[in-house]
């Protein structure tokens, strides 16, 4: 029987895989229960093996097998959510703004700055929708790869 990852938690999840490696917040997901647990510099997670337990190999191994690292993927699928949400906009004005302001460096700001003038309200709520429904069918279907099975609705 699958391992059931509930919906809540893929909030937690979204945010951990949105960091880059060396961030300082990590994850794992405990494969028997579900668990999602969260880490950081300040608050480490307290499940790894002790190196210098005489028994370290084989503690490692039932590590990896019981824990389920949360990849830390950055900011690549973020950028082309922007791409593919300009792409729906009708506004050609806007669309012509929101496509200047994702080049470079800055792009994630410059795009929301666009987004926070009054006569784009609108298409700023769109946009935190669409940009929350990328991320989290991106949580789903990699949870889906890793033989879980996600509790969706409530």
């Amino acid at each position: 029987m699958k391992t059931v990852i509930l919906q809540d938690d893929i909030p937690l999840i979204t945010e951990t895989m949105k960091r880059q490696e060396g961030e300082g917040l990590y994850g794992y997901i405990d494969r028997k229960t579900g668990e999602v647990l969260i880490g950081c510099r300040e608050a480490p997670l307290e499940i790894f093996p002790n190196e210098e337990d005489e028994n370290y190999e084989e503690l490692e191994v039932e590590f990896d097998l019981r824990y389920l690292s949360i990849p830390q993927e950055g900011s690549r699928d973020s950028y082309q959510d922007m791409v593919d949400f300009i792409e729906t906009v009708a506004d050609e004005r806007l669309r012509d703004l929101l496509g200047v302001a994702i080049q470079g460096r800055g792009a994630f700001g410059r795009f929301k700055d666009v987004l926070r003038r009054s006569e784009y309200e609108s298409e700023r709520n769109r946009w935190f929708a669409f940009s929350e429904e990328c991320e989290s069918d991106r949580v789903v279907e990699w949870l889906i790869a890793e033989d879980f099975n996600v509790e969706v609705g409530f």
